[in-house]
């Protein structure tokens, strides 16, 4: 292998070594940038958590295991803002000591110089999609179940809201609110699988005592395998078996927080199928995503910025302006994605681009001011 690099040009070794150089660059304010974060970020809960501990007598291990699990949550929120701190940092550092300009004398270009920290990035983004799918969604429904029955002590709530779970013979149940001390339900959605085809029970109101519902002013829809409604009638009273206690199944519900997209895609699935609006569930899963791309559109930001506006080592001024225009464009980032989330659930847009419009935005403007730059220097 070392006979097979000694070989190589001195050009093509002289990139392999770059790649190298620029990755290790980014690398180590990278993490100082996540511990930076994060650390604020849990400033907040560490406070309440801190007086849980001494005024409502919580044992020390109940704290510090939630402290732990609300880690992941809080560093894949802040992973964007840590790619752009470490791209930025990165760029300056290079332009200070005149590297850049070296490396452009050198016959590296732009493109060439910026494309190892978009590999980091891309990188990054992987990472912040692995773990908002398989760490997030655990830790906050371990950490959510811990607050409610080890510190509130609270025991499950008398009326619950947008109750969601599957049953034996693969029937799916929607309740919107169940009132556990009238034993009534509202607005009950149940579809169910068979080998010919799907029915769907709808039902305004319904009665349980122990394992038997009582469907009350409902109706009953057949559909065939292509979708289509092949019979409908109402009903004014049904009774149906259920194998589990109605508590048990809300007691572990999943908010979309506790849910990895899987989890959610199917639920929407079955919902839709059922009628239900699904607007502010598909919102949230489109979210999920979008959140982890967030990585690669600040890293783009990031770099934009820097070409524009740090021109040399003693350009001290384009630094600083850099960095103003970098910490308001993150604030004006999180606005706009409040604010195209808010659309999106309102169903004033499409969930798809309430969730994604943010990063569509940055990342043209920021695309467009690379090749730019790049083009032109």
């Amino acid at each position: 292998m070392k006979t097979y690099y000694k070989s190589l040009p001195f050009y093509k070794r002289s990139v392999k070594i770059l790649d190298r150089y620029l990755v290790w660059e980014m690398i180590a304010p990278f993490t100082l940038a996540v511990a930076g974060f994060v650390i604020i970020g849990i400033v907040d809960i560490l406070f309440t958590l801190v007086d849980l501990f001494v005024n409502s007598g919580v044992p020390l291990l109940v704290v510090l295991r939630l402290l732990i699990y609300k880690i992941p949550a809080v560093m894949v929120l802040f992973f964007p803002m840590a790619v752009l701190f470490a791209v930025m940092l990165t760029l300056v550092r290079l332009a200070k000591d005149n590297e850049i300009t070296v490396f452009r004398i050198g016959g590296i270009s732009t493109f060439r110089l910026i494309m190892p920290m978009l590999q980091v990035t891309a990188f990054v983004t992987i990472i912040s999609l692995y773990i908002n799918e398989k760490l997030v969604p655990w830790t906050n429904h371990v950490s959510n179940n811990l607050i409610r029955q080890a510190v509130l002590k609270q025991p499950p709530p008398d009326i619950a809201q947008n109750i969601f779970f599957r049953e034996q013979g693969d029937r799916y149940f929607y309740v919107k609110e169940i009132d556990s001390k009238k034993n009534e339900m509202k607005d009950v959605v149940i579809y169910e699988l068979s080998q010919n085809f799907p029915r769907v029970i709808l039902s305004q109101r319904a009665i349980w005592k122990y394992k038997t519902w009582t469907l009350l002013e409902g109706l009953i829809h057949h559909f065939d395998r292509d979708g289509e409604l092949t019979y409908s009638a109402s009903f004014k009273s049904m009774d149906i078996h259920i194998d589990r206690e109605i508590r048990s199944f809300y007691e572990d519900q999943k908010t979309p927080m506790e849910m990895s997209s899987q989890e959610l895609k199917d639920q929407i699935k079955t919902l839709k199928k059922g009628g239900v609006n699904t607007t502010t569930l598909q919102v949230d899963f489109f979210m999920k995503s979008a959140t982890a791309i967030a990585n690669l559109i600040f890293g783009i930001v990031g770099i934009a910025f820097c070409l524009v506006f740090v021109q040399s080592g003693k350009d001290w001024w384009g630094v600083v302006i850099a960095v103003i225009i970098a910490v308001l464009s993150v604030g004006f980032y999180f606005f706009l994605t409040a604010s195209f989330r808010a659309f999106g659930r309102g169903g004033e847009i499409d969930p798809v681009l309430s969730a994604w419009m943010p990063n569509i935005i940055y990342g043209v403007i920021g695309s467009i001011i690379i090749l730019k730059q790049a083009l032109f220097r």
